[in-house]
């Protein structure tokens, strides 16, 4: 085959490609239309059933086509995850519920801060906030929360954990009239503040996002409700996210630290301390990349995103959690039992601690 020939087959290529985009683009606006009718019937966002449905057909169609059911799959689950998100969006900005409403989001200009302002924004809310410093050309920025009446129906704080006791017992002075939403990722050290502000006859809820500010759809993903005694309030809180699909878990207080430990404290760990080892291997990165598993490359994937977060705010999950020491121990305890069981030659034993961990696993519905 002549270069002639490589560039005309290169040129059918690309003739292909825009055909691929034109139609995923025709297929979007179509979706945008579904999502309308679910909309005006109130239907709901995600049918499971009808997804099942799609990827099965894509599957036949693939296997007629010659083409890898498996990569068929992989491409319509992306396409499909983008559809949802785009009818997610669409009725968000149709509740309208912060209509007539404005919230106050304390450290809005942190990555937490800016989700929630862009995702209240969506559904009409006036939104304000209040930082360090306001970023260039931004409106509603409040400089001093002291020095301004805080009538608004929602103020959030997304700082820091020790920054947010602070302000949660500045609060206890200002006495805002509309519900004070706490978001940190651990409780204990706000229990206090917490407590008194709701003392002083303020509404006050707690939550917990499951989720980064880089996610955009919220299927699958988990909002944690504290009730701390207001009931009422935990319901308007909750119609923030009745719009999207993210499930919403209720739990006690006491409960909340010592799951985290574990849900969040000790993927942490694991991810930063695989990095470290890594990191600290001497062997170069780019190497191991080209030598990697599917094992490898999915830890690799994981981890990679870990340690580009923020370390302040992972050092503080470790660090104020007063549980940490409790699954960091059995971290280190269940890494020294495998060693010891590979040093001893006791192979039994090793199948013995996989096999519990893969029974464990089958527990899950």
């Amino acid at each position: 085959m002549d270069l002639k020939n490589l560039d005309q087959l290169r040129r059918k290529l690309d003739e292909i490609d825009g055909q691929i985009i034109a139609l995923i683009a025709e297929r979007q606006f179509n979706v945008e239309q579904i999502g309308n009718v679910k909309l005006d019937t109130n239907s709901p966002t995600r049918d499971y059933q009808r997804e099942k449905q799609v990827i099965d057909k894509v599957r036949h169609h693939a296997t007629e086509h010659g083409l890898d059911p498996e990569i068929a799959q992989q491409i319509f689950e992306l396409v499909i995850e983008t559809s949802l998100s785009k009818q997610e969006i669409q009725k968000v900005k149709k509740s309208t519920y912060g209509s007539n409403k404005s919230a106050l989001i304390i450290g809005g200009n942190g990555k937490m801060g800016q989700w929630f302002a862009h995702f209240l924004r969506s559904q009409d809310f006036d939104v304000f906030i209040n930082d360090l410093a306001p970023l260039s050309d931004q409106q509603n920025f409040v400089a001093d929360i002291g020095a301004i009446e805080l009538n608004h129906d929602y103020i959030i704080i997304a700082t820091p954990i020790q920054k947010s006791a602070e302000i949660i017992q500045q609060l206890c002075q200002l006495k805002p009239q509309g519900i004070v939403l706490d978001i940190s990722s651990i409780k204990s050290p706000l229990r206090l503040p917490l407590r008194q502000l709701a003392d002083t006859g303020c509404q006050v809820v707690s939550i917990h996002p499951m989720f980064g500010p880089d996610i955009q759809l919220l299927s699958g993903k988990h909002v944690i409700f504290i009730d701390l005694g207001n009931e009422e309030a935990v319901n308007q809180v909750k119609q923030l996210f009745q719009p999207t699909m993210a499930e919403r878990i209720d739990m006690k207080f006491e409960d909340h630290d010592r799951l985290i430990a574990y849900v969040l404290g000790l993927s942490h760990v694991l991810n930063i301390a695989f990095m470290t080892v890594l990191s600290e291997s001497g062997e170069a990165a780019e190497l191991l990349a080209r030598l990697s598993s599917t094992t490898f490359d999915a830890q690799l994937g994981i981890a990679s995103n870990v340690v580009n977060e923020n370390p302040k705010l992972y050092y503080e999950i470790q660090k104020l959690n007063h549980y940490s020491p409790t699954t960091l121990n059995a971290l280190s305890d269940a890494v020294q039992r495998i060693m010891q069981l590979i040093h001893q030659d006791n192979q039994g034993a090793f199948i013995n601690i996989m096999t519990q961990a893969k029974n464990y696993m089958n527990q899950r519905s």
